[in-house]
């Protein structure tokens, strides 16, 4: 490229259009040593390596001398600091940072737990199709199948990644405790406080008949095949079952919708299955965005906002912008600052700030669009092959069962 568009360095060094061309108008006034393109009736800063290292010098000048009227500092609440481990705050801090977004994990950590509770306790009550009722009639409806995978191994045990309050799942444990089956219930979550919930739940519907077993584990990097090495070692190995639950559609939330099969992959042996339940891409779900414990509220759900809240970003510093990305093909909420802002991060050894322009967007929730083909594309390219699939009479939820592709390479889909 000969030079770079308005809109690539606004982006890039997150500063307005308005500064872009201050910049182009002292070029031309050999008052910036920027190198210049015309490109028709338009003039362009050229893209090479001395203009890159001057942009960055006078986009990161331009920070200092700000009009501390129209910029606002905020400071992250003390919970904040008491919620997230210093990994999880570098984390957040980069992809503010670098992405302009909230991971949407984050949002389901100590408090927020309670948040996706009450939500997935709202739908329970209700009669009419929705997220959680769709998956609990796809498990339903594909219990034979699963039986039939299980076959003639005795000790089935069940590992549910992200596993929210557990309302997912109670049917199949039920069907597996009629059939004498049921090893062990592993519960794999970040959060804690999720974990602790969904224990309550396995307890209340099943007492001593099912054993909670919960690990605090951040799916998107950390595997968990060490939970079940004493099993895959010892005289009974070969009578033993593993199915990985993924009932969540969390990956679609994710930056990269391969980041968590891959580490689900590695974490699989080569008789070992992985569920999972989805949304295909519909014009029903490109609207949907009622993730409210109570339903008709428009605005950012308490889910949605939870870490944004604990950062000190209070609803009158932004507008909330919800809709459908077609080019990206992402369902997304985020919100725009009503004006700059900086968040100052305090540490014992030191303080990072963050500044976010007036107009810039700050992404709380992400949600690509599929179809069911290029869901189970994308399991293929992790190193799943399907072994079955199974679709609601609406055609707006989706389950999979796969298993590993001993015979596949796997790719790198981003």
């Amino acid at each position: 490229m000969l030079y770079f568009k308005h809109s690539e360095l606004a982006d890039k060094y997150h500063v307005s259009l308005k500064t872009i061309h201050n910049w182009i108008d002292a070029a031309k006034q050999n008052k910036l040593k920027l190198n210049l393109h015309e490109h028709g009736s338009r003039v362009y800063i050229a893209n090479n390596p001395s203009n890159i290292t001057l942009l960055e010098n006078l986009a990161s000048e331009g920070k200092k001398y700000r009009n501390t009227r129209f910029n606002k500092t905020v400071n992250p609440l003390p919970e904040f600091y008491s919620t997230y481990n210093r990994r999880q705050a570098l984390d957040i801090i980069s992809n503010l940072t670098i992405h302009r977004e909230i991971p949407n994990q984050y949002n389901y950590v100590d408090n927020g737990a309670y948040n996706w509770d009450s939500w997935v306790q709202r739908l329970s009550k209700e009669d009419k199709p929705n997220n959680l009722n769709n998956t609990r009639d796809l498990v339903r409806a594909n219990l034979e199948s699963i039986d039939k995978l299980i076959g003639s191994h005795t000790r089935v045990n069940i590992l549910d990644i992200g596993v929210g309050n557990a309302y997912p799942v109670k049917e199949l444990l039920e069907h597996l405790l009629e059939r004498g089956v049921l090893h062990r219930y592993i519960a794999i979550d970040i959060s804690q406080t999720m974990l602790d919930i969904a224990e309550k739940n396995i307890n209340d519907w099943f007492g001593d008949r099912v054993k909670f077993e919960g690990h605090v584990r951040d799916i998107s990097y950390e595997r968990f095949d060490d939970l079940l090495v004493d099993d895959m070692l010892d005289r009974d190995s070969d009578k033993t079952f593993n199915m990985a639950l993924l009932l969540g559609a969390t990956p679609v939330n994710f930056r990269s919708f391969s980041d968590i099969l891959k580490c689900i992959y590695g974490s699989m042996g080569e008789n070992d299955v992985l569920a999972y339940t989805g949304k295909p891409d519909s014009e029903a779900s490109r609207r949907y965005f009622d993730f409210h414990p109570t339903s008709g509220n428009a605005a950012v759900s308490p889910i949605n906002r939870y870490t944004l809240d604990l950062l000190g970003i209070d609803d009158s510093l932004y507008d909330v912008e919800m809709g459908y990305d077609g080019k990206q093909r992402m369902r997304y909420v985020r919100v725009k600052l009503r004006n700059s802002v900086t968040i100052k991060f305090k540490f014992e050894d030191g303080e990072k700030k963050v500044i976010i322009e007036k107009g810039e967007v700050i992404l709380v929730l992400r949600v690509w669009h599929m179809s069911a083909l290029e869901i189970i594309s994308e399991f293929e390219k992790a190193g799943f092959i399907l072994l079955e699939s199974h679709m609601t009479r609406d055609r707006e939820r989706l389950l999979t069962i796969s298993g590993i592709d001993t015979k596949a390479t796997t790719s790198n889909p981003v």
